[in-house]
This record gives structure tokens, sequence and C-alpha cells, in this order.
């Protein structure tokens, strides 16, 4: 057994492992991991076909060689549902679900018949999809049936960022930022399984590399999947987003009382300074004001013309300012000065820094010495 087989045998463990951990734990978003589980396993039965092609199976057993690069289809179904199942409250899956599995289904067929005629030379092709025409019109195919659900899922999670920065000041946890990190790994993995066919269809064969690439990097993906997805809190499931235009049209909150309370809002944000609180909420400041969250929302978009984590985070970066301008502030980090600010880690303070400065904060500050020592000479 050599090297690489080692990686590939070993990223078939993890995944399996995965699977069975999260169809197994009794916590969390169980649909979620569920649907997360069946993914980690279904992504090691794909990688399974290459390994099992290599060593020279397919021969005895020909039908799991078809099936499991026939499981490519699974992979786009379940993860739509998955982030569906972590960004809605009420998410359950339905019975029209499964008609996301007639392109499986179909594939299945006719693989039934396939096989018994082209045996398993046939079969081989089917594991490393670009050793025919066939094969490379068939990984196309997938291709395209991912991408589709790629499209979709950025969609959701779009979605999903604009509700909690409406309701939330701090999303480190919950931004789903790993997520369509994993979908770019896989953009990347089938834009070379693309680079791949295109070269064959060229009349260049690399099927040596491609075999070995191909399910090593999925080995790694499914690792880093399956961590993420193993740590993903429950997701506070904020109010459904809705057209802006149509979004607070049945509201009862009228222009003038809107005025009083935005004038009430600024002067609480300046006094009382509850952006200081790292877990504050659009809920917990609505409720200093006395009024619904609905209402406070609508102050703070129409108003002010921000959504509430960039209306807080402004308050937190001008309190940062100050800090990195303060003698003061010499003896305290970065990393302190984001938690003294309200920000729950140094990452999130960086980033919410440079997006309002367009520096870091070591920039920030480093830029402020030189002026203000220019201004002494």
């Amino acid at each position: 057994m050599n090297f690489v087989s080692v990686i590939i045998l070993l990223g078939i463990a993890q995944g399996v492992f995965l699977g069975i951990l999260l169809l197994a734990i009794d916590r969390g978003n169980k649909t979620a991991n569920r649907l997360l589980g069946v993914l980690m396993i279904m992504f090691s039965i794909s990688i399974s076909g290459f390994e099992y092609a290599r060593i020279g199976f397919v021969g005895g057993y020909p039908f799991y060689g078809a099936f499991a690069s026939t499981v490519i289809f699974l992979f786009g179904p379940l993860f739509y549902y998955y982030v569906r199942a972590l960004t809605e409250n009420d998410f359950q899956l339905k019975s029209r679900c499964y008609l996301h599995l007639i392109p499986l289904i179909t594939l299945i067929i006719y693989r039934l018949f396939s096989v018994p005629f082209y045996g398993s030379e046939k079969v081989n092709s089917f594991m490393t999809q670009s050793f025919d025409v066939e094969g490379t019109v068939i990984i196309f195919i997938q291709m395209v049936h991912l991408f589709i659900y790629i499209y979709y899922i950025k969609i959701l999670l779009r979605q999903h960022l604009e509700r909690i920065k409406n309701s939330l000041s701090s999303i480190d946890k919950i931004n789903l930022r790993w997520v369509n990190l994993g979908i770019n790994a896989f953009v990347f993995v089938f834009g070379l399984i693309a680079c791949f066919s295109i070269l064959f269809l060229a009349g260049i064969n690399l099927v040596q590399i491609y075999v070995v690439v191909i399910p090593v990097l999925v080995s790694i993906i499914i690792v880093g999947l399956g961590f993420w997805g193993l740590q993903q809190p429950i997701i506070f499931p904020p109010e459904k987003e809705t057209p802006k235009n149509k979004k607070y049209e049945k509201s009862s909150l009228t222009d003038e009382r809107a005025d009083e309370h935005s004038e009430e809002l600024l002067l609480i944000m300046t006094e009382e300074k509850p952006y200081f609180e790292g877990d504050l909420t659009l809920q917990k400041l609505a409720d200093r004001l006395s009024i619904s969250p609905h209402h406070l929302s609508q102050i703070i978009n129409d108003k002010i013309g921000q959504n509430f984590f960039d209306f807080i985070n402004s308050y937190r970066i001008e309190e940062a300012k100050k800090l990195l301008l303060d003698p003061r502030g010499e003896l305290l980090t970065i990393l302190a000065i984001s938690e003294e600010t309200g920000f729950n880690s140094k990452s999130s303070f960086n980033n919410a820094f440079k997006k309002y400065t367009g520096q870091t904060p070591s920039q920030f500050k480093q830029e402020m010495l030189k002026k203000n020592n220019r201004s002494k000479i």
C-alpha cells in the first residue's frame, strides 16, 4: 500500500466516522447534523470508488464501482438541504424533496443495464470519469447539476447573512463562512475535473494524476466540512427577510413616532453605550427603548440607513479609534481593545475596522502617530 492509498483510505475512514457520529449525535440541530452525516458518507463512498479501481477490485464487484461515482448526484441536494436546515427555524424534509433524486435514480437505472453489458473495463471508466467520451459527458452533467445547487446555496447564504445582520451584533459563529469555503473548495475540485476531461478530449490522458489528485483533495474537504459541521451551534432564527419595498409597508410605526424613537436610540447609544455588550441583539436593544424589534429594525434601516450589525459596529469602531489614540491604549493589545469595545474575536474586530477605516488597527495607529509627530515639528 503506497502513501497516496493511505491518505485516501484515511479520508474514507474519517468521512464514515464523522458521518456516523453526526447521524448518532443527539444534540443541536438534529436535521442538519443528519443531512451532513449522510453527505459525509456519500463523499466517502465516492472517493472509495477511485481507490477501488486503482487497486483492481472492480472486476469482482462491478456494481459497487458504478454506484460509487453515481452518488455525486447526491452532493448538491444534500448540501442544499443542509444549509436550509441550518438557516430555517422550522425546516422539515417534505415528500417533494425526493424529486431531487431523479437524476441519481436515472443514472443508476442506466448503469444497471450498462455494467453487465460492458463489464469491469467499463466500470473502471465510471470511476475515472475522463477515461472515455461517455464518462466525460456524465461528469459534465454532474458538474452542471452541482453548480445549479451551488448557485441556490449561495443565495441562501446571502439571505441568511442579511437576516442575522439585522438582528445580531456578533455573527462570528453563525455566519456560515466555512460553508462558503467548502463550496469554493468543491468548485475548485470540479474545475480540475473539467480541466482533466477537456484535456482527455484533446487527446491528453492524465488519468494517473487524476485518480490521485481528486480523491486526496476530496479527503481533505471531508475532514474540514465534518470538523466545522460538528462545531456549528444552533443558529439564532432571525425574522424572515422580505423585499425592502414591502418589508415595512404594513408597519404601525408612524413617521413621527419613528423620529422620536430614533432620537431616543441615538441618545441611549451615546449615554449608555450598550454596544460594549458582546452579545447585544436587536431584541435586547428594543427592550431598552420599550418598542418591538420589528419597529427598531425599521428605524435603523429607514431612518439611519444601516442594518443592525453595521449600526452597532460603527459605534464600536469609533470607541476603538479613541482607545488606539489614547495614551492608555499603549498598554492595551489589539485583542484587549477588541474585547473592550464589544467584539468577540480579534478577527471580527480587524475585519470591521478595515471596513470602516480602510486600514487595520495597527496601520491606523501608526498613521495617526506619524501625523501627530509631523504636526509637532
